[in-house]
């Protein structure tokens, strides 16, 4: 009997040891847990992030401006992460290997911060010193020789990131809530002609125009000018010049040298002149915004006569503006642009379009579609109210042009296409 009882009693001692156990290990197990669920969080943003940074430097790679590279990486993490500026420092990177491999030739090493507010928690950590090391041994690859003179670009994020279960408050754990990213590509092929950066000029063609036909071939409006037919200031290129040419290949399928003749109107295979807002003043519109590096990115107060266009400056400004949503002031796919109407053919106009054709100049102009409540292709609205949507950019070089005053019904710009342009990230 005692016996019994005296093992009855070790039992009760044993689970009652077992309980005290499971209390005490129990808060270890579930912190072991936390950091497991957190450190698995942590790698997945870090991975996301990681790839943001390898697909902005593609695009960097690509010929794309450095205002464009947080538009990009932001794109390929925008269904997963916060993309506000108090979370995401971005920076830049472009230089050129000097010629014994090493980081970097004279004046060549640009470190610039594109995106960000500069209060992510490792903002004050960046050592540029540092990260210009890491790119010389990412592009040596342990032969400095064999990368002498190479011309590269990169990408560097920082990520800040909410603990999902609150273990930043630990000491230890500081810190940790900060992703970072760094890639850098080699530079190889074709240069891009210099455009204007990521203005654009206040020319819109239809994405239904057509490539000319060969002169006196008899089809019509778009056959290529005969030299008596060309009001430019510079010699008339004749059509032989042109040998990619070929003829009435719709915009969407062109290539580099194919040329179009676009007359001046709102309807199918025309272009359009444009005002980058409905605010700014007569006086400031398409001869000014012609002018060359362009002004659809300039927000400087000038004292110009109109009103604030936007609700994001009390003054009037030459840049952009969405005239169906006044806070936009990024042009980017599908916005609508205003339409310059009336008489636009002035000496001032003409003047600035001479000059394009004379310096040779790439300019980036806006391609317009069809409002998507119209077919054929028309713009939104009409008269002063008149507005374009916009469906892409493109790279043209301007061969010549008739925009005489009473020209005897024309009113035509012949260019030639380089590329479709997307290095601003706006497709």
């Amino acid at each position: 009997m005692l016996q019994r009882i005296a093992a009855r009693i070790l039992s009760r001692r044993e689970k009652g040891q077992s309980l005290v156990e499971v209390a005490l290990f129990f808060p270890i197990f579930l912190i072991i847990l936390a950091g497991v669920v957190e450190v698995s969080h942590l790698g997945i943003t870090q991975n996301r992030v990681s790839n943001a940074a390898r697909a902005s430097t593609r695009f960097a790679s690509q010929g794309g401006e450095n205002e464009g590279i947080p538009i990009v990486a932001l794109n390929s993490v925008t269904q997963t992460l916060e993309l506000g500026q108090d979370v995401w420092d971005v920076w830049a990177i472009r230089g050129q290997l000097d010629q014994n491999g090493n980081c970097c030739a004279p004046n060549t090493w640009e470190f610039t911060h594109v995106y960000g507010i500069s209060q992510t928690e490792a903002f004050s950590d960046v050592n540029e010193v540092t990260i210009r090391q890491q790119v010389e041994q990412e592009l040596q690859l342990g032969n400095a020789a064999g990368a002498a003179n190479l011309r590269f670009v990169g990408t560097y994020l920082i990520h800040d990131i909410e603990s999902i279960l609150g273990l930043q408050a630990l000491p230890n754990l500081l810190g940790y809530n900060s992703v970072q990213g760094l890639n850098v590509m080699r530079l190889f092929g074709t240069n891009f002609d210099e455009s204007s950066g990521c203005s654009g000029f206040p020319i819109a063609v239809e994405e239904g125009i057509r490539s000319v036909n060969a002169p006196g071939t008899g089809t019509g409006s778009n056959d290529y000018p005969n030299p008596g037919d060309f009001h430019s200031s510079s010699p008339k290129p004749p059509y032989s010049q042109f040998y990619r040419n070929v003829p009435d290949i719709p915009l969407d399928e062109a290539k580099e040298g194919y040329v179009y003749k676009v007359q001046n109107g709102t309807g199918s295979g025309n272009f359009g002149w444009l005002v980058w807002n409905n605010g700014i003043g007569v006086g400031v519109t398409v001869d000014e915004s012609l002018k060359w590096p362009g002004n659809s990115r300039d927000y400087t107060n000038y004292g110009d006569g109109g009103q604030p266009a936007t609700p994001l400056y009390t003054h009037v400004v030459r840049g952009y503006v969405n005239p169906l949503d006044t806070s936009d002031v990024s042009m980017n796919i599908n916005d609508w642009v205003v339409v310059r109407t009336g008489s636009v053919n002035s000496d001032p106009v003409r003047t600035e379009v001479n000059n394009h054709i004379t310096t040779g100049r790439y300019l980036r102009l806006i391609v317009w579609g069809e409002d998507e409540n119209s077919n054929p292709p028309s713009p939104h609205g009409s008269g002063s109210n008149t507005h374009f949507r916009l469906k892409g950019f493109a790279v043209f070089r301007l061969l010549g042009h008739n925009l005489s005053q009473g020209g005897g019904g024309q009113s035509w710009v012949l260019a030639e296409f380089i590329r479709r342009d997307t290095s601003c990230g706006q497709s």
